[in-house]
This record gives C-alpha cells, sequence and structure tokens, in this order.
C-alpha cells in the first residue's frame, strides 16, 4: 500500500473540491469551457485517464491518444461538477443542459439498471422530478479503504449523501440488502442499481456475455430481484455531448427478464454500443483486462456445455470473436 501523500491530498482537493465547486457557480456555457480547459493539464484525474489511455486502444481504434485523454478528464471533472450543482438545488431540479429521452413507468415500481457510463445523479435527480422515491444500490463505503486517501473518502461520503437527499430513501449497501429492496419494491419504491459490475467485484451470478468483441460477463443479481419482486426492469444511462457539454438522459423501454440469458445479452448490446460510441464516457476501462480473465471460465464451462449455444451466441455478436 502506498504511504500517504501530501502532495496527492493537495491534487484531490483541488480536483475534488475546489475546482468543480467553482465552476459549479458559473453559467454552464462558461462552467463547460472552463471543464475543457482544466482537462488539458496531466494532473486532472490522472490514474483513471491513464488507465483508459492504456487499455481502451486495444479494444477500439483510437486514433488520437491526447484528445481521448482530454475527454476522459472531461467526464471525470463533470461528474464532480455535478455533485456541486446537485447539492445547491433543490431535489426535483434539473438543468437545462440535461436532455431527458424517454419516460419511467407510469405506476408501480421497476428496477432501473444503469451502467458505469457518463452521469448517474441525473437519474436519480430525473426519478425524484417525476414524483418517485428510489433506492440507490452500492456497495459499502468502507473508511478503512481510504485510511490514506481523505479527500476521496469525505467526497464520496458527500456523493452518497447527496443520492440519499436526492432520492428519499437510504442507500442500499451490498451484501445482505435483498430484504430490504423487495420491500422497498412492495412500497413501489424504485430500484436502481449500476449493472456492469466484473466479476471481482460481484462474484455471484455471473453470466457470460460478449461485448468489446471480447468474452466477458455480467451479474443477474437485479434480473432475479426483479422476478421475484414481480416488477419490469427499465435499462437507463446518461450520455455525454462532449462538443456542447450536454447530458442526455435516456430512458429505456422496459423489457423482459426471463429468459435471464436473453435479457443479459441484450443489456451487452446495450453497452457495447454506449461504450463504441463514446468510449471515454465509460468509467470501469481499468476493469476491464481482469474482468475478461475472469469471464473466460465462464465460457469455457458454456461452450463444453453445449457448444451450439455458444455457437449461437457469437454469430449474433459478430464482433465476439473478433479483434477490434
Amino acid at each position: 500500500m502506498r504511504g500517504f501523500s501530501f502532495r496527492e491530498q493537495i491534487r484531490d482537493l483541488w480536483m475534488l473540491g475546489l475546482a468543480p465547486a467553482c465552476l459549479a457557480r458559473l453559467p454552464w456555457p462558461l462552467a463547460y469551457a472552463g471543464c475543457r480547459f482544466l482537462a488539458r493539464f496531466a494532473h486532472m484525474f490522472r490514474e483513471p485517464t491513464e488507465a483508459a489511455a492504456a487499455i481502451a486502444p486495444n479494444y477500439l481504434p483510437i486514433v488520437d491518444i491526447k484528445a481521448f485523454k482530454r475527454d476522459v478528464r472531461t467526464v471525470w471533472l463533470l461528474d464532480a461538477v455535478d455533485l456541486y450543482l446537485s447539492r445547491r438545488r433543490r431535489t426535483d431540479w434539473l438543468p437545462r443542459h440535461v436532455e431527458v429521452r424517454g419516460a419511467w413507468p407510469r405506476s408501480g415500481a421497476f428496477v432501473a439498471l444503469s451502467f458505469h457510463y457518463g452521469h448517474g445523479l441525473w437519474v436519480s435527480r430525473d426519478l425524484r422530478r417525476n414524483g418517485r422515491d428510489s433506492v440507490l444500490v452500492s456497495a459499502r463505503f468502507e473508511r478503512s479503504a481510504f485510511k490514506r486517501l481523505p479527500v476521496r473518502y469525505r467526497y464520496g461520503v458527500a456523493r452518497m449523501g447527496e443520492v440519499e437527499r436526492i432520492s428519499g430513501e437510504p442507500n442500499a449497501y451490498r451484501p445482505g440488502v435483498r430484504d430490504k429492496l423487495l420491500d422497498a419494491l412492495r412500497r413501489g419504491v424504485a430500484v436502481l442499481g449500476v449493472f456492469d459490475m466484473p466479476p471481482r467485484l460481484a462474484p455471484r451470478g455471473q453470466w457470460p456475455v460478449h461485448f468489446l468483441g471480447k468474452p466477458t460477463s455480467l451479474p443477474d443479481g437485479m434480473l432475479a430481484l426483479a422476478i421475484d419482486a414481480g416488477v419490469p426492469i427499465v435499462p437507463c444511462w446518461v450520455e455525454v455531448d462532449l462538443v456542447r457539454g450536454r447530458r442526455i438522459l435516456v430512458i429505456g423501454e422496459a423489457i423482459a427478464h426471463e429468459p435471464v440469458a436473453q435479457t443479459l445479452a441484450q443489456l451487452a448490446d446495450t453497452l457495447n454500443r454506449l461504450i463504441r460510441a463514446q468510449p471515454a464516457a465509460w468509467l470501469f476501462w481499468n476493469e476491464l483486462p481482469t474482468w475478461i480473465h475472469d469471464a473466460q471460465s465462464l465460457h469455457d464451462a458454456q461452450a463444453s456445455s453445449n457448444p451450439a449455444e455458444e455457437d449461437r451466441v457469437s454469430a449474433a455478436d459478430p464482433t465476439a470473436n473478433s479483434e477490434s
């Protein structure tokens, strides 16, 4: 484990606190211009940027690495600016630079499935704008994991607190939240989960899928929850327009949760399309190599038990067995 670095804390305080807080107080065109300007500097969000720049070109044709890095920094900085924008406004506020396409179910509970793509606060805010309480499913945020990174810990706590303020319900921290989530759905509360979780972070219930031309996997926990509760699944995500600085919250049509394999393949296709369209907006590039490695055993088991099924799935995804 690396040691405590005073210099690193100053950098974190700048990029997670001072810079986004100041930008959030500007009119949005000026705020976005400021984001793009600061995204020129290598010290801004260095770790996720370098990880994305090292990994993404192995799977996608990233022609201009310098421009790609700037886009990655912009996405991460916008995510921080969103927090400070959100904390200053009433819970049902949505800014003009966030466009909504689609609509939530008019009544009844549902499971909203999103990805580590774009910016999630606007999903919670639009649910609140439509009068819907929601519960965010998240990994536990342990102080012990941030002993040497106190600024990042406080920032993370602030984000989780803001989600609870918007949502009207306490966050549900894995593991051991199934009964709590079922109770929320019985009360008509929407459950919001981030779905693209690799085996390292969600080891149970992984199913083999393909995206980015590689054998990967997705967990079935949220689908199982929806099946048991008898509620629909609604895919949703936030697209980032890096030219104009706008965000587009897309609310998909409710989809069937059975058969599970088919639904997971459909969600993987959506994720594949989003990443290919705007690779800088995906926040999980650092996980992908290990993800592919860990998922290989699932694909091997599927191929050995049902070779015809593996051939069918590969044929359905023309990039599944090709280098991008």
